[in-house]
């Protein structure tokens, strides 16, 4: 598996600069956040940059990096590269692993290290402020950036088509989590507040807006993660298990 994972980072470096546009695109992303502060004097507040990570562009962040991310695994289905693999003898196991511990762990770690910069450097320059435990709020933020961008290669992987994965973040982040929301709050409707609301990515960044980082939302979104990761890992293993290929 660690040739498999070399040459997934091999790849992504030198497929078309993937790895660059993530990277600026994350940059870019980040630098939004003081565009509607209009020089505010506590714009550089860590419970004010928190805010305003978590209410726009994090989510950006993830959006763009995950769709160059989704459309770099959908090339690979496009020019025949992903079923070489399996072609060539390799387990699917180790071909699920393989992606998703090497452009799934670095495009991560892309979107998440610019943003922890910049409210590590909020949090030096001027402390906590109104957040109980910064500590968590960096936990929780990039638990939730590996769970999202794993499930977008997963998603990928389900899809084995370029267009399908183009448009895979968008699906995941609007649409399934806006279902899975509406399904639960349906489902708990006399309890709004439930923790299980707090299963969707998009809930989770608006309960870190809202600086509520605890032990119990680390533990909804490490179970979420998990859960749904497990699935796609099992539907991704079935087709390559069964070369299930178009």
């Amino acid at each position: 598996m660690f040739n498999l994972i070399r040459a997934e980072f091999y790849r992504f470096k030198n497929s078309g600069g993937y790895l660059y546009l993530m990277i600026l695109a994350s940059v870019l992303a980040l630098s939004l956040t003081f565009i509607d502060n209009g020089g505010a004097e506590n714009s550089f507040d860590f419970p004010v940059v928190l805010s305003n990570v978590t209410q726009m562009t994090y989510n950006m962040a993830l959006l763009t990096c995950g769709t160059l991310l989704t459309i770099f695994i959908g090339v690979s289905y496009n020019n025949r590269m992903s079923y070489y693999e399996i072609m060539a003898g390799n387990p699917p196991h180790k071909i699920i692993l393989s992606k998703t511990l090497s452009t799934g762990f670095l495009s991560s770690v892309i979107v998440y290290v610019p943003t922890a910069i910049l409210l590590l450097v909020s949090f030096i320059k001027n402390g906590k402020g109104s957040i109980e435990d910064p500590l968590m709020v960096f936990i929780i933020l990039f638990v939730v950036t590996l769970h999202t961008m794993f499930s977008f290669i997963l998603y990928a992987m389900l899809g084995r088509n370029l267009v399908i994965a183009s448009f895979i973040p968008y699906i995941r982040l609007g649409i399934l989590d806006l279902i899975v929301y509406l399904l639960i709050a349906q489902e708990f409707s006399e309890h709004v507040d439930n923790k299980l609301l707090y299963i969707t990515t998009n809930s989770q960044m608006a309960h870190l807006m809202n600086m509520s980082g605890d032990s119990k939302l680390l533990l909804i979104v490490l179970l979420s993660s998990v859960v749904e990761c497990a699935v796609l890992y099992i539907l991704v293993y079935f087709v390559y298990k069964n070369r299930l290929f178009k």
